[in-house]
């Protein structure tokens, strides 16, 4: 290693491309987004932050992480998430979030800013944290569905 390289500690790789220290079992640079070459391809299905939920298409699919989305505040401080983590099918967007389907049928994700509801004083609408699902395989009732059309 030359002078100009960091030097890497147990459990990281080194970017070839931007010179940014990685986890060792990253795929992708955190920096640049280059693909690292592995012996293994990753397992399941490839997942990606999205930071402009505007540029969602009817379809795509995407995941809810959980502890986000709008939330209530019970008496004791605790909060209790209004929407379902998992897989969602895209709908449609508007300027403040996505429609979208999920195991519990139409739900509405918002993606605006952190503010009080204008409902209640105990409800705090707050964004969820989404991501996109590359490769989303169909589940076998949407294949059955599609045969039949």
């Amino acid at each position: 290693m030359s002078n100009s390289q960091p030097k890497l500690g147990r459990g990281k790789k080194l970017c070839i491309h931007c010179n940014e220290i990685n986890g060792v079992r990253s795929f992708e640079c955190n920096k640049c987004g280059q693909a690292f070459k592995m012996k293994k391809g990753p397992k399941g299905i490839r997942k990606k932050r999205i930071e402009d939920f505007k540029s969602l298409n009817k379809g795509d699919w995407i995941k809810v992480v959980g502890g986000s989305g709008p939330y209530h505040i019970d008496s004791e401080g605790e909060r209790t998430y209004l929407v379902e983590r998992g897989k969602y099918k895209v709908e449609h967007t508007d300027s403040e979030g996505i429609h979208a389907y999920g195991d519990s049928g139409y739900n509405y994700l918002y993606m605006g800013k952190s503010c009080p509801s204008p409902l209640l004083d105990s409800i705090v609408r707050s964004p969820c944290k989404i991501l996109l699902l590359k490769n989303m395989p169909a589940s076998r009732k949407e294949r059955l569905k599609s045969r039949r059309t």
